[in-house]
């Protein structure tokens, strides 16, 4: 029994001791400003204006610009065989003048008739059907005027030029070959306004607006080519499978570098608060299975936990939002050395944080 009794004091003792023991702790300032993290990407350099161009009509090719063409704008770069349609044009215009004849043959049968029909020596009926025949006339001229302008279009479309200057990457037909309407030819690359496209995971979503710039490198590791681009668009709609939006941006390319399209780049996106957040040290956060706190120290070397939820990170330092707002503010002092065990009310010998 006294044996009993001499552990439980032991016991009580210790924990007593443990209770209200000084322990030594060292502490950090809480401070409070703009939080600016980044995350690397990989990103892919594509032409802004890149086109596949086809057919505008079928026939058969006469020229089909190589690959790796430099072309400016406006350079031929497929051209048709347009015999058909200059035969199909002068037969049009033959119908033209044609119905033109017929047309001054019924306006003088017209005349005719109406002063018959005033005198009384022809029928109504007559002139009603000569009158017919002339709105037929006029119908037909307007009709094969609208044709010819058809066949003009179309001569046009014959011939293919480039609608900007860049290079030929791929040509699809060659010359010689019967192709179809909306068949693809070549495709032509816009080597002057590059732009990169990159994905995002969607949590930063909040962070991507236009204008913001993104330091871009690629190239040998030693002495990378590097450059910066200009967010022209955030496209909000998630990939199921990788949950990234898409980010389109304007890269700014000087004489002396060279940059292809395709190549992969690495891309720094960064990530900064809208406004001034409480910042400490990582150190000063302790995980436990219900929750995330701090140990705020006050002034009168007490203890005191903190719930925080825990926000983003750049480095050493760390955002932090007090499940209390007023518990926990910019100048605070917290333990980021000895505090695992720190109870609410324990006193602490704070120690001077090492340089």
């Amino acid at each position: 029994m006294i044996k009993n009794i001499r552990i439980v004091t032991a016991v009580l003792c210790a924990f007593a001791f443990h209770a209200f023991a000084v322990v030594p702790v060292t502490v950090d300032t809480v401070s409070k400003a703009q939080l600016t993290s980044e995350i690397e990407v990989s990103g892919t350099l594509y032409g802004k204006d890149d086109v596949t161009l086809t057919a505008g009509i079928s026939g058969r090719l006469l020229y089909v610009v190589e690959p790796g063409t430099l072309v400016n704008q406006g350079d031929t770069l497929v051209r048709m065989d347009t015999l058909p349609l200059e035969l199909e044009k002068a037969r049009q215009q033959e119908m033209l003048n044609r119905a033109k004849i017929n047309l001054r043959l019924y306006e003088q049968e017209l005349a005719r008739l109406q002063k018959l029909a005033k005198a009384s020596s022809a029928a109504a009926s007559q002139v009603d059907g000569m009158q017919n025949k002339h709105d037929l006339a006029l119908s037909d001229i307007a009709l094969a005027e609208v044709e010819l302008k058809v066949i003009d279009d179309k001569l046009s479309r014959a011939t293919i030029s480039a609608p900007f200057s860049g290079v030929i990457s791929e040509r699809y037909k060659r010359a010689g070959r019967e192709i179809n309407r909306a068949d693809e030819l070549v495709t032509l690359l816009d080597i002057t306004h590059l732009e990169v496209r990159l994905y995002v995971p969607v949590k930063y979503l909040k962070f991507l607006h236009k204008d913001i710039a993104l330091p871009v490198k690629a190239g040998d590791l030693s002495a990378p080519e590097t450059t910066t681009a200009k967010i022209t668009a955030v496209i909000p709609s998630t990939d199921p499978r990788s949950q990234t939006v898409e980010v389109r941006a304007a890269l700014h390319v000087s004489q002396e570098q060279v940059w292809a399209i395709g190549q992969l780049v690495d891309v720094t996106v960064p990530l900064t608060s809208k406004g001034d957040v409480l910042l400490v040290n990582r150190d000063a956060l302790i995980l436990r299975k219900n929750g995330t706190h701090i140990v705020k120290i006050d002034n009168a070397s007490t203890a005191a936990q903190i719930p925080v939820i825990v926000g983003s990170g750049k480095g050493q330092l760390v955002e932090v939002s007090p499940l209390t707002p007023a518990s926990l503010s910019a100048g605070d002092k917290v333990a980021i050395r000895g505090a695992e065990q720190l109870q609410t009310g324990q006193k602490v010998d704070v120690q001077i944080k090492p340089e």
